[in-house]
């Protein structure tokens, strides 16, 4: 029995000496990306929060602080254990007229709503064309992809989920070119910076999508239209401030819980937010703009 004990002993004291410093026996190594993943402050009111892959921030957002400026440019929350990226939109005058003169339709029920649509995910943000201006005015006037073009990269998601082949630099140009912008709502003067979603599918979309509205947001809207293979786009607002994203699935839990739908994000081109990290942080769902598959 004693022999039996030095020899058990003898073998641990080797794994522990081979393990090296820092490493306990009997958990593996983190992986190699998180080895190579060194902490990234970030400052939120006031405080300094280091993100640290595989503990407190998502891979996908984890990526995007390779941009130094990323983490000063988005607002954060933190939610179940991460630190989220969100837009801080942008400003319009509020108002409450349904752009393009379409009436809310009656709601969509349905009586299951646990449903995924593989939406592909793009980025305002993406190199190829974050500098771009939206719809290709010359000065700007309307300002970048990078800060303002949320919608357009929104409906280019639905697009392309309905088999179209451009991508958003390819969409804002079309917009620009085929004049798919008008007077956004409630703005004082002329200012033709918002998107006109039936100009943008019926000339932008290689004729994959067409129009069937924008109307005033409805909790049971999300599941019909998930239902029926239409990936909702919704408007949010918090303030003055508006944001898009496209909703690609829910887990069928409760009509009403934000935290039930799944969103690709162009802020970022994440697809692991839900609705709930901007509801959660004073963002309202304020339209829904539909389109349907040709």
């Amino acid at each position: 029995m004693r022999r039996l004990k030095f020899v058990s002993a003898f073998v641990l004291l080797a794994l522990l000496l081979s393990a090296g410093p820092g490493t306990v026996v009997g958990q593996d190594p983190p992986p190699p990306d998180v080895q190579q993943s060194p902490p990234i402050p970030i400052h939120v009111d006031g405080q300094t929060i280091m993100l640290e892959l595989g503990k407190n921030v998502h891979p996908q957002t984890y990526a995007l602080l390779r941009d130094p400026d990323f983490a000063s440019q988005v607002d954060w929350t933190f939610m179940d254990g991460l630190w989220v990226p969100l837009s801080r939109g942008v400003e319009m005058p509020l108002d409450e007229s349904l752009p393009e003169g379409t009436p809310p339709p009656a709601p969509l029920y349905v009586s299951e709503c646990r449903i995924s649509l593989n939406v592909p995910a793009y980025s305002q943000r993406d190199q190829s064309w974050r500098r771009e201006c939206l719809f290709g005015f010359a000065n700007c006037q309307c300002g970048t992809m990078y800060w303002q073009g949320c919608a357009i990269t929104s409906a280019t998601m639905v697009f392309k989920y309905f088999g179209a082949s451009k991508d958003p630099g390819q969409v804002n140009s079309c917009s620009g070119s085929y004049r798919c912008y008008a007077d956004c709502p409630g703005t004082p003067e002329y200012d033709p910076c918002c998107l006109v979603w039936r100009c943008a599918s019926s000339h932008c979309s290689d004729n994959e999508a067409g129009y069937a509205g924008y109307y005033s947001f409805h909790w049971e809207a999300l599941c019909g239209l998930l239902s029926a293979d239409r990936p909702p786009i919704v408007e949010l607002r918090k303030g003055n401030s508006t944001h898009f994203v496209v909703v690609r699935a829910s887990r069928g839990h409760d009509f009403y819980d934000p935290r039930d739908y799944t969103i690709n994000d162009p802020l970022d081109g994440s697809t692991y937010k839900t609705l709930a990290a901007y509801t959660g942080a004073g963002w309202n769902p304020y339209r829904i703009a539909e389109y349907y598959n040709r």
